[in-house]
């Protein structure tokens, strides 16, 4: 079974440590505990979370006691097998007081997420709903590796009230939605993905 360890940078969730920290790796896992527990007094972090998904060699299977907040300093992290809802307003062509909520109470603003493993393959499905009736959303995306590095994407314009799928043929433990842009549809020249 593969092991995570907390960084407080950027949401990361990094990889398999599977030997004992010592010295400064041992004084940094300490600073990020106390550093996600300071952030948890303030937040609705999670607790308790079961993360399970397949790899080319053993799968993960995982359970977090505390982990960041889903949406926490204009940013989402989402975690395999996570789906949840994100309230948030249009200001100025930005998403802007974007909040976890535990139901769709307001649909026209309530934008949802879901991240699963493909069925019996070891890649990767996001899904991603826009709420709203005259914007386009997009994103900027760090896939987060098995070592904790980031890796820069980006969502595919996702139309008004309308779903994208994005999908990778690996396996992705953790994904940093950020920088959401709201574009007029009457703006868009064309609809691309760029990578």
């Amino acid at each position: 079974m593969k092991k995570f360890k907390v960084l407080p940078v950027a949401l990361l969730l990094s990889a398999c440590q599977t030997g004992t920290m010592e010295g400064n790796a041992s004084e940094s896992a300490l600073e990020e505990t106390q550093s996600l527990v300071k952030v948890c007094k303030d937040h609705p972090c999670r607790r308790n979370i079961h993360v399970t998904f397949r790899t080319d060699g053993e799968p993960v299977d995982q359970m977090i006691p505390l982990y960041w907040p889903r949406v926490f300093n204009e940013m989402i992290s989402v975690l395999p097998g996570e789906s949840f809802y994100v309230e948030a307003e249009l200001e100025g062509g930005k998403l802007v007081n974007m909040k976890e909520v535990s139901e769709n109470s307001n649909p026209d603003k309530t934008i949802i997420i879901k991240f699963n493993q493909v069925e019996n393959e070891t890649g990767m499905m996001l899904s991603i709903y826009n709420p709203f009736e005259t914007v386009v959303l997009k994103f900027n995306m760090d896939m987060v590796d098995f070592f904790g590095t980031p890796h820069k994407t980006s969502s595919c314009p996702i139309m008004p009230q309308a779903y994208i799928f994005e999908s990778w043929p690996h396996p992705i433990p953790e994904l940093i939605i950020k920088n959401p842009v709201a574009v007029p549809v009457h703006k868009m020249e064309a609809v691309e993905c760029i990578y």
